[in-house]
């Protein structure tokens, strides 16, 4: 397998767990999206414009989350040379889901996703590149439009750049989806526990990243190390 194909599996892998997130938030926690914050930041405007002090603080917190975990993921990428700082990102990642099992179902579900914010914050920057493309495996907004223009490109010109766009793109789409549907049945049968579910493709994400990385090494290549 070629490089770039294993940059491509590792990338699909994480998007895995950015469906499986995607689904528990929406799910669990009052239909809030924990792995985007264009939601919470429209609706901290609300708060403050209502006058609803609880809700804009909880709301701001949720955001003070979010941005920390880019700070953390920059910062980790710029001055973290000894190791990937991808595996800092699993490890993140692996820690968010044991506390969104230990919060409880009654807690306020902007606040009970506190960890998510952060931990898709630092996946979103450790994962953002793969195979030449720029691409989010927390959520799908971006990837389906790239996938459409990447298909239209390709029928009307025929052109590999835009077939491989379509099929990079179109594979992070199902992993993702994979993942959420995945979700779907650990829910149904676990309930909130079920985020434990998540732990495996923390694994598989673990593992995948580590066969690029040993593929890259015997390339004669280590510059992935620090992102």
């Amino acid at each position: 397998m070629t490089q770039l194909k294993r940059e491509t599996l590792a990338h699909h892998t994480m998007a895995l767990i950015g469906g499986f997130f995607g689904l528990y938030a929406l799910f669990t926690r009052g239909g809030t999206f924990g792995s985007s914050e264009t939601s919470n930041l429209i609706y901290l405007l609300v708060s403050g414009l209502t006058g609803s002090v609880e809700d804009f603080l909880i709301r701001l917190g949720g955001t003070g989350c979010y941005i920390a975990g880019i700070v953390f993921a920059s910062l980790g990428k710029r001055y973290c040379r000894r190791v990937d700082f991808r595996y800092f990102a699993l490890a993140v990642d692996a820690g968010a889901c044991v506390l969104l099992a230990l919060i409880p179902a009654e807690i306020d579900p902007v606040l009970s996703l506190y960890p998510m914010f952060f931990a898709t914050a630092v996946q979103w920057l450790a994962y953002t590149q793969a195979a030449g493309f720029s691409s989010a495996t927390i959520f799908s907004t971006n990837n389906l439009r790239q996938c459409m223009e990447g298909l239209t490109g390709y029928c009307c010109t025929r052109s590999e750049a835009d077939l491989r766009r379509f099929w990079f793109f179109g594979g992070t789409l199902v992993f993702f989806h994979v993942g959420a549907a995945y979700g779907w049945k650990a829910l149904e049968l676990w309930g909130a526990r079920s985020i434990f579910a998540c732990l495996p493709l923390v694994g598989l994400g673990a593992l995948a990243t580590l066969w690029e990385n040993r593929g890259r090494v015997a390339c004669g290549d280590s510059g992935r190390a620090g992102g």
